[in-house]
């Protein structure tokens, strides 16, 4: 019988920590049964390709708006039911309900993660979070650099550890077939060289700016863009207002990232704020270069002999890097960054470390 690890998330919407625990679950099944708590229910549908199998493991609870107590108890069954060898708690609330559960039933070991710190910003956010952290006495884990020293500069007496996020190098790879049947059978032009991202359609991610450099570049370069938000309409209004309807295709939500990638020559996020990015990672593990912007742990997440990082909020800047990407030659393979230094079997193998104190000093 294989050891349990719980992994307690706020919803499973599509987004980075969601992707984190579903990525986890995936990686670590051959040595772990991961269990997956959500918070609050969502809309299935929109992650049922990441179930990997593992389905019975994820459990959905209907957490509605405001404090509710009673979830602490309906945790503490399930972790009953499960006995967990620790749980994994992501961001302030299923810190409080997830913590407060396994601390009740005793459980040894509550991990929890801090993927960014915005919400520290807010005096009350920051005085509900030391609290958390007073009462649950989690061990502390940032998933990058940069987010420990924000972390410790909002919580001075916050002392996290540094595991960096890490992707699946076994399921994201490079296809055997050549770049021209791939786009052959999505149904894409084959005279098209393309760059790609993956980002929720909303104002932080700034599309607008990547649809703009495109029109910097030459004609046989064209857009794909997976992912859904509010600014749908308004960026497919600006390509057709730029004339790039032949160049730019939105493809929505998609379960299937791993085809997306290799379909790529360049992945760019052209973000005004970001964590660490999983996208770039699970880009170059498909050995796909990266162009980001400067902003949150992106320079974490890129190979610095193939990838190239620009001044946010810069079109031009963005474009002349997007030119030189798609233009010179590879000099390294992006995928060998990411299995030395970005591999899910490293990070958890750290995570797993972290659950006896003799261990925690080599994380």
């Amino acid at each position: 019988m294989k050891p349990t690890i719980v992994h307690v998330v706020q919803h499973l919407k599509p987004g980075g920590i969601e992707n984190f625990a579903l990525e986890f679950q995936r990686a670590a099944a051959p040595f772990y049964d991961v269990h997956i708590i959500a918070l609050e229910r969502s809309n299935s549908q929109s992650i049922k390709g990441k179930y990997h199998g593992s389905r019975k493991f994820i459990h959905v609870l209907n957490k509605q708006p405001g404090w509710r107590p009673s979830l602490v108890g309906k945790i503490k069954e399930l972790f009953a039911q499960i006995k967990p060898m620790y749980v994994h708690t992501h961001h302030i609330g299923p810190l409080i309900y997830g913590g407060l559960a396994a601390r009740m039933l005793g459980i040894d070991c509550v991990i929890h993660t801090e993927h960014d710190a915005w919400h520290l910003n807010q005096q009350k956010r920051r005085l509900l979070q030391e609290l958390c952290l007073k009462l649950v006495r989690p061990v502390l884990v940032a998933d990058a650099e940069f987010v420990a020293q924000q972390v410790k500069a909002l919580l001075p007496a916050a002392k996290p550890y540094v595991i960096t996020n890490g992707v699946d190098t076994d399921y994201f790879k490079p296809s055997p077939k050549a770049k021209s049947l791939l786009k052959e059978q999505a149904g894409l032009p084959s005279e098209l060289r393309f760059i790609g991202c993956a980002a929720r359609l909303e104002p932080v991610k700034s599309h607008h700016l990547l649809i703009d450099a495109l029109t910097q570049l030459q004609q046989d370069v064209g857009l794909l863009i997976a992912g859904s938000g509010s600014l749908e309409q308004t960026l497919k209004q600006q390509v057709k207002r730029l004339k790039l309807d032949n160049r730019v295709f939105f493809l929505g939500h998609l379960d299937d990232m791993r085809s997306f990638y290799q379909l790529l020559d360049v992945f760019c996020l052209s973000s005004s704020n970001e964590g660490l990015p999983l996208a770039p990672l699970e880009a170059q593990a498909c050995n796909v270069p990266v162009v980001l912007t400067n902003v949150g742990g992106c320079k974490e997440a890129i190979c610095e002999r193939t990838g190239k990082v620009v001044e946010p909020n810069n079109v031009q800047k963005l474009a002349n890097a997007l030119k030189q990407r798609l233009t010179q030659p590879l000099q390294k393979s992006p995928r060998l960054f990411v299995e030395q230094k970005r591999s899910i079997k490293s990070m958890i193998k750290q995570y797993v470390a972290l659950t006896q104190p003799s261990l925690r000093g080599k994380v």
